[in-house]
C-alpha cells in the first residue's frame, strides 16, 4: 500500500473542481495531472488532423509520442521506438506504425506486462474533423502518464508501452504487434488495454473486462484486485452498451473483440480491458477536448494506474 501512495499524488479536490473547464486547468491542476491534461488536449488538438492510419497527422502524433517517451526516460523496445507495418487491401496497402517502449522491471525483468492504447483515430470526413479525444487520445495520455510514473520508480516486472495504430481500421497494430513478436509472447504475462477513459459530461462510470486474471494472481490477490478502490470511482465489471450502428436495436456488442486486448486473447495472453464504452460523442466531430469529461478522465487514470501496481505485485 505504501507503493501504491508514493509512486504517484492523487489530487481529488482539484479533480473535483475541474470537471469541463479546460481555460482554468493550469491554476486547478496538480504537476502530474496537469501533464496528464497536457497530453490529453494536444494529441486531440487539430494540429494531428484526426490521427487516421497512414496520414500526416498520424505521423505527427506518433513523433509527439516518441518524444514524449523520450523525454520521460522510457527506452525504446528492442532498439528502437518505431516499429512499422503494412496492412496489404484489395485497393493497394495501408501503412502503419506502432510505438513501443520499455522499462525494465527490477525483480522479474523477464515477465513483462503490456500497457497498450491505440493513438489513431478517423482523420477528416466531409471537411470535418474526428479529433478522437475520448477514442483513444484519453487512452494515450494515460499511457504517457503510467510511462513517465513507472520510469521513475519501476515495477517487480518489465512493462512494455504499446501505442498501436490502425486500430480503428481492424486492430491492425495490435495483430502487427503479436505477428511480429512470436518468439517474445511467452514472456508476456498479462496486456491492459485502455482506450476511452474521458467519456462525456454524463460519464459517470469506468467499465471494464478481463480474461483468465484469477489465473495469473491466484484466489486471493484476485478477489483483493477486485474490491481495491483507493480512488472511489465508481466502476462496473462489463458493459451494457449497445451498437448503435447496427441493423438490429439492442443487438450487444462484443467486447472482448471491440479493442486491441482481441489480438492478446487470441494470442493466449491474459487480459484487462478498460473503457466506458461507446456514448453520444462516440465517432463524431464532438468527440473532442472541450466536450471531454476531464475530472472523470483524472480519476480513471489514477485508478488504472493503482490496478496496475496492484497486479504487479501479485504474481511473479
Amino acid at each position: 500500500m505504501l507503493l501504491l501512495l508514493g509512486i504517484f499524488s492523487i489530487s481529488a479536490c482539484s479533480a473535483n473542481k475541474v470537471a469541463n473547464e479546460p481555460d482554468n486547468l493550469a491554476s486547478n491542476l496538480s504537476v502530474d495531472h496537469l501533464g496528464l491534461v497536457n497530453h490529453l488536449k494536444t494529441l486531440s488538438s487539430d494540429q494531428f488532423l484526426g490521427r487516421k492510419i497512414d496520414s500526416k497527422g498520424n505521423k505527427q502524433a506518433q513523433i509527439y509520442i516518441r518524444n514524449s517517451l523520450k523525454n520521460s526516460g522510457v527506452s525504446p523496445f528492442q532498439s528502437n521506438y518505431f516499429h512499422p507495418f503494412v496492412k496489404q487491401k484489395s485497393f493497394g496497402q495501408i501503412k502503419g506504425t506502432n510505438i513501443i517502449g520499455v522499462v525494465q522491471g527490477v525483480k522479474y525483468p523477464n515477465k513483462y506486462i503490456v500497457l497498450s492504447a491505440h493513438f489513431d483515430h478517423l482523420g477528416v470526413k466531409g471537411g470535418e474533423i474526428y479529433n478522437g479525444t475520448d477514442d483513444n487520445a484519453s487512452g494515450t495520455a494515460a499511457l504517457l502518464y503510467f510511462a513517465e510514473k513507472i520510469q521513475q520508480q519501476p515495477l517487480n516486472h518489465s512493462v512494455i508501452f504499446l501505442f498501436t495504430d490502425g486500430e480503428e481500421s481492424g486492430l491492425y497494430g495490435s495483430k502487427a504487434f503479436i505477428k511480429q513478436q512470436q518468439d517474445f509472447l511467452a514472456k508476456i504475462s498479462l496486456n491492459i488495454n485502455i482506450d476511452m477513459i474521458s467519456g462525456y459530461s454524463r460519464t459517470r462510470t469506468l467499465h471494464y473486462i478481463e480474461k483468465n486474471l484469477l489465473n495469473l494472481l491466484g484466489q486471493q490477490h484476485y478477489q483483493l484486485f477486485k474490491q481495491q478502490n483507493d480512488v472511489k470511482l465508481k466502476t462496473r465489471i462489463g458493459f451494457r452498451q449497445v451498437n448503435k450502428g447496427s441493423l438490429f436495436m439492442g443487438h450487444k456488442i462484443n467486447y472482448t473483440k471491440a479493442s486491441d486486448q482481441y489480438a492478446f486473447y487470441k494470442a493466449k495472453i491474459p487480459f484487462i480491458y478498460y473503457g466506458v464504452g461507446e456514448h453520444p460523442n462516440y465517432h463524431s466531430p464532438n468527440d473532442d477536448f472541450a466536450h471531454a469529461n476531464l475530472a472523470f478522465f483524472m480519476k480513471a487514470s489514477d485508478f488504472i494506474l493503482q490496478k496496475i501496481l496492484f497486479i504487479d505485485q501479485g504474481f511473479h
